[in-house]
């Protein structure tokens, strides 16, 4: 299950803000993969986060979005949510 409020808090600042700035019909950045990954426990832990958008194949050209629920709540979290320390 995943905890959306947790990884939303446990996000740096400038990754939650750049998550905003793309909006959810953005594929994310490789960067971003890897924030929200970290910030689920470690490389591939966010995968329940984000989900492929379009084709499977070829693996290289696959495109990742926020699952509709986890971009609503990025969307709509404030910034005093945000753990800058973390």
């Amino acid at each position: 299950m995943c905890d959306i409020p947790g990884l939303i808090s446990r996000l740096e600042a400038q990754d939650l803000a750049r998550l905003r700035e793309l909006g959810s019909e953005q594929p994310l950045e490789p960067q971003l993969i890897a924030a929200i990954d970290s910030a689920a426990g470690g490389p591939g832990e966010g995968r329940g986060y984000y989900v492929v958008s379009g084709s499977l194949y070829p693996v290289e050209a696959r495109d990742y979005h926020l699952r509709e629920d986890v971009a609503e709540a990025v969307y709509k979290a404030d910034d005093t949510s945000v753990d800058v320390t973390a």
